[in-house]
């Protein structure tokens, strides 16, 4: 003779697990946002950390030569590849400034980038290298002034990641004056740069 089950009255019901399910995956959806956002904090966090460490090592490269070393950039004509411009001096190597020209984390496979006016490398030739300073720097007033040489230039020198959005192509960096108008700078825009330059005597860096 076979007993009746009984079913414990504390045993979910299929539509109470569903709900339990659905509670779940909302409040899933709901923390993704702040997990992504977490998540590019932290890498930015790095940035910053990476960059101070180039900064040092420039910084070493300047104590030695009383200038700053050569920037690298590529006519826009001429690029072979319009992502890699304006990458980490050499020298900064060669001097044992640095042990390695690290890769910028939000853009593998390049160098974090860097410009210094004056005399440096284009295309691999010897050339003129301009930065552009805005007019009340570091105020962002929308006009920019182009410096040919070190001495003159309130901003010596500046490295930048290109931040969470990726990397630009040359065009547009050349056309946005890249790296100095704060108006480009992460977070002030979620798509911007993350900066660091000499200005005044010493080291700054964007938010």
């Amino acid at each position: 003779m076979h007993r009746p089950v009984r079913v414990s009255e504390s045993a979910f019901t299929v539509i109470e697990l569903l709900v339990v399910i659905g509670i779940i995956a909302v409040l899933g959806a709901m923390l993704l946002p702040a997990v992504g956002e977490a998540r590019v904090a932290a890498r930015v966090s790095r940035a910053h950390g990476e960059l101070r460490h180039v900064t040092v090592a420039l910084q070493m490269y300047h104590h030695r030569y009383d200038v700053f070393p050569p920037a690298r950039t590529f006519c826009a004509s001429q690029m072979p590849n319009i992502d890699d411009y304006n990458h980490l001096p050499p020298e900064l190597v060669t001097d044992r400034c640095i042990d390695f020209l690290p890769e910028d984390i939000f853009n593998p496979g390049h160098t974090y980038k860097y410009i210094t006016p004056g005399m440096g490398w284009a295309n691999g030739d010897l050339s003129i290298l301009a930065i552009w300073v805005p007019d009340e720097f570091p105020e962002d007033t929308g006009r920019e002034t182009p410096y040919f040489d070190q001495d003159s230039s309130p901003v010596k020198c500046a490295v930048w990641s290109v931040g969470p959005s990726g990397a630009k192509s040359v065009f547009d960096s050349d056309a946005l004056r890249y790296p100095l108008p704060p108006r480009h700078w992460y977070p002030r825009k979620r798509d911007g740069i993350i900066v660091h330059y000499y200005w005044n005597g010493c080291w700054h860096s964007s938010p």
